[in-house]
């Protein structure tokens, strides 16, 4: 049976863009429906950790952001999100938020003006990891008190294209009865990325194996959709991504905390490849390697070793994202040893085997040589900060199998600085706009708190401009 209803505008998508998407395209207006694929609302907003990020707008800010996305936007949509998100701590404030500066600030501070990247907890007392749920509770309560109408477990199929190409509204399949709405003014899409695809992450991510995070209803739902209208994509290959832990108990993967120093990262022949204190979100370039003349990924996945002291300093996984609320690490790690999570043993001879290091002694000599550099208090192989040089001397000795694990894919539908959707001529596709994770602006490295602070920035511009859209009739259809 196929039921139709209307609406100004249609949001396909209930996370932290779509929200902010139908906030504003109902101040503006519109009459507005939100429809979600998942049960539960809130998508990577309501799993996302800290904060969210703002701008202090001039030269600076356009620089920097020009060097992160790698010269891939068009200056105007620089300036659109510069314009709007140096603004979003007074949105976040007028929605009924508290927000405060969260350190540090830039996350590439020595690339040409960082100093204009600002990050901001949207409340004075949220704990740490838990900005994110805390801003989503806010943008839920602002949605309710408007009364807009949300309607869950209902997954979007398709785009529905009018005699002129405009989008003119969606089908959706739930429970097999289809529902199509009518959009007499715009769709907004903001239904995240394709984080657990694994077909789209074989074709544009080219990791052996990449887990996610976060919401596992993100499996590019809205880049399929948008492509078969004629939408232009970009980004494809960029992402977000910490290093993590998958176990096949669990659908999302775990973050990875080790609550000390005394660690290192050694790849599947027991050496040590990296300063395992860089960059959170480039680790990953580092775990990546591939060798083709043996058409292998020795560091897909790595290990993490450490001794019994580290392992007693706490657990080493937050719990953040999709298992957030689903499992609870235990304090010492022991839970997760029984399990079989964490390999352990007596000696470092004991611990390669349970490993599978080829080489008998390698595992050895690569603690060893890091043991020594804690002793003269210098990295000489990967220039790790003396601060963090803690010996691994305490048996027994253990590791556990690390993963690229994503917190986003920034790739999708391109969209121009009035966040409408672009063919691969850059044409706007009539009526059909884009916001957040999907097609996001982050094209090469990811500023951390970027999505968030996009969703505050480009939810509005895609909100006010798709209200702003005149009525579709018949004539003009």
């Amino acid at each position: 049976m196929t039921v139709t209803r209307e609406a100004d505008v249609i949001i396909v998508g209930y996370g932290g863009a779509g929200a902010v998407a139908a906030i504003t395209a109902h101040d503006s207006g519109a009459q507005v429906l939100i429809l979600e694929k998942s049960a539960e609302a809130g998508g990577n907003t309501r799993l996302a950790v800290s904060s969210f990020t703002s701008v202090i707008p001039g030269a600076s800010a356009k620089e920097h952001l020009g060097a992160l996305c790698s010269r891939t936007l068009e200056d105007d949509v620089i300036d659109a999100y510069i314009e709007w998100a140096s603004k979003n701590v007074d949105f976040v404030r007028e929605l009924g938020g508290d927000p405060v500066p969260y350190f540090p600030g830039p996350t590439f501070p020595g690339i040409t003006g960082a100093e204009a990247m600002l990050r901001f907890r949207p409340f004075h007392d949220a704990l740490q990891g838990d900005g994110g749920r805390r801003l989503w509770r806010l943008l839920e309560e602002n949605v309710e008190k408007r009364g807009i109408e949300v309607m869950t477990s209902t997954p979007v199929c398709r785009l529905i294209q009018g005699s002129r190409k405009e989008v003119v509204g969606v089908e959706t399949n739930a429970g097999g009865s289809i529902l199509r709405v009518l959009a007499r003014r715009a769709v907004i899409l903001t239904c995240g990325g394709f984080e657990f695809d694994e077909t789209m992450k074989r074709e544009y991510l080219r990791i052996s194996q990449v887990f996610a995070l976060g919401h596992p209803d993100n499996t590019g739902d809205g880049i399929r959709m948008a492509q078969e209208v004629g939408a232009a994509i970009w980004h494809m290959g960029a992402i977000a991504c910490p290093l993590g832990y998958k176990f096949p108990e669990y659908e999302s993967a775990f973050d990875s905390h080790m609550p000390g120093e005394g660690y290192i990262a050694v790849d599947r022949y027991g050496e040590r490849f990296m300063n395992e204190y860089g960059g959170l979100y480039t680790k990953w370039l580092s775990v990546s390697h591939f060798i083709p003349e043996r058409l292998e990924w020795p560091r897909v996945p790595c290990f993490f070793v450490f001794d019994d002291r580290t392992r007693l300093l706490g657990p080493i996984s937050h719990v953040y994202g999709g298992n957030r609320g689903v499992y609870q690490w235990s304090a010492d790690n022991s839970v997760e040893i029984g399990r079989g999570w964490i390999l352990w043993g007596n000696s470092l001879a004991e611990l390669g085997e349970k490993m599978y290091v080829p080489a008998k002694n390698k595992l050895e000599m690569a603690v060893a040589r890091y043991n020594q550099f804690c002793s003269e208090g210098e990295d000489r192989d990967f220039a790790r900060s003396r601060e963090t040089l803690i010996p691994l001397e305490t048996s027994p000795f253990y590791a556990i199998e690390v993963f690229p694990c994503l917190l986003n894919t920034q790739g999708g539908p391109k969209h121009n600085a009035k966040a409408q959707v672009v063919d691969p001529w850059g044409h706007p596709i009539p009526r059909l706009y884009a916001a957040g994770e999907l097609g996001s602006i982050w094209g090469f490295m990811y500023q951390s708190g970027g999505n968030l602070g996009e969703c505050l920035a480009f939810g509005r511009i895609a909100g006010m401009n798709a209200a702003q859209e005149k009525p579709r009739t018949r004539e003009n259809s």
